[in-house]
């Protein structure tokens, strides 16, 4: 019967685990946004020349930087969620 409460639990976790690394990937994406829209309305008010080059080229940059972060944690949240479920189901199917 034991088993049963602790492979419940670790199937529990693991989803738990996989929710909280889409919400947070997705908040993650949603920021990288935010940011490159700003900057990018800066850089259209910006006159021409070498500053603005390298504003906008940081702004895409940045972005870039912001979903290649968001998809690794996705990667490991959902993996620590996936490796849970299957703890979760082995100890089921033990018992």
């Amino acid at each position: 019967m034991g088993e049963h409460v602790i492979s419940a639990l670790a199937i529990m976790i693991g989803v738990i685990s996989a929710w909280i690394g889409t919400m947070w990937a997705a908040n993650r994406v949603c920021a990288a946004g935010r940011a490159y829209r700003k900057t990018a309305t800066l850089y259209a008010t910006m006159p021409d020349g070498w500053s603005s080059w390298f504003l906008g080229g940081f702004s895409g940059l940045a972005v870039g930087a912001g979903w290649f972060r968001a998809a690794g944690a996705w990667i490991v949240w959902m993996a620590a969620g996936l490796g849970l479920i299957a703890l979760g189901l082995r100890l089921f199917w033990r018992a």
